[in-house]
């Protein structure tokens, strides 16, 4: 299992997507804060107000993260390596586990990357620009920005549950990064368009999707012209439970897949 862990991480280590994807978001953090910059100022309410506004770009995540998985589920197919994986005795369900715990430890990294230089670009250009920084509020919004860190890495590890479910259920890149595509933005409808829906059926389907509680966590819901938030108990319970019912079914349909089809080595 070491072995297979070393090859796993040395190849990401050399991956151009995982580089690239880095480097976007570092580039997002610092063109993000100008942005915010231009608009309304670099005041601060509270020093740790920056990592409550660094939730409302949690989107961005889902449009670039789970395409990444995607590819690195299916890398293994596409240059033969499962096959000399599986050859030399190791499991099915050992290769699977390996790329999605890697995966989420590369998502993980990306979002510190991503919540710590917007923090530190945005204090940098309070501080050049001389903006007033308060301290009132300073534990709500540090709990703000930490709880959506935390529900983020939750729905990412949903997301590329299903994208590497797909993967494996595809094993051809072109083919799973299509799926992964429809995937991805049919969440997006299902949460922009089917939330007026007249249906009340459809309107349950769009409340309980993937996207609906990350729009709600990052504080950028908004439904018959009011702004949603996560705010009592039951809501909370509700955001974590989606995700881990997704993740449950789809690493269970990902293995059932990986291994009732033929890996000729």
């Amino acid at each position: 299992m070491r072995n297979l862990w070393q090859a796993e991480i040395y190849y990401l280590r050399k991956d151009l997507a995982f580089k690239s994807v880095t480097a976007v978001f570092a580039l997002a953090s610092f063109v993000l804060v100008l942005i915010l910059g231009s608009n309304g100022g670099y005041a601060l309410r509270s020093y740790a107000e920056p990592l409550k506004s660094a939730a409302s770009f949690s989107i961005l995540f889902y449009l670039v993260i789970p395409l990444h998985a995607c590819f690195f589920a299916t890398e293994g197919f596409e240059h033969g390596s499962v096959q000399n994986i599986i050859g030399a005795g190791h499991s099915r369900m050992k290769y699977f586990t390996s790329k999605y715990v890697l995966e989420l430890l590369a998502a993980l990294g990306w979002l510190l990357e991503f919540y710590g230089l917007f923090y530190l670009f945005y204090l940098a250009a309070a501080l050049i620009t001389g903006a007033p920084m308060g301290h009132a509020g300073f534990t709500a919004d540090l709990m703000a920005g930490m709880t959506a860190l935390g529900l983020n890495l939750l729905y990412l590890a949903a997301y590329c549950a299903a994208v590497m479910m797909l993967g494996m259920l595809f094993r051809k890149p072109a083919s799973a990064v299509v799926a992964a595509f429809f995937f991805i933005f049919g969440n997006l409808l299902l949460s922009g368009y089917l939330k007026d829906s007249s249906s009340a059926v459809l309107r349950v389907i769009s409340e309980y999707s993937l996207m609906t509680q990350i729009l709600k966590f990052s504080g950028i819901y908004v439904a018959q012209a009011r702004l949603v938030l996560l705010s009592d108990a039951g809501d909370y319970i509700r955001a974590v439970l989606i995700p881990v019912i997704w993740i449950a079914v789809c690493l269970r349909a990902a293995l059932l897949a990986l291994e009732n089809k033929d890996i000729h080595i």
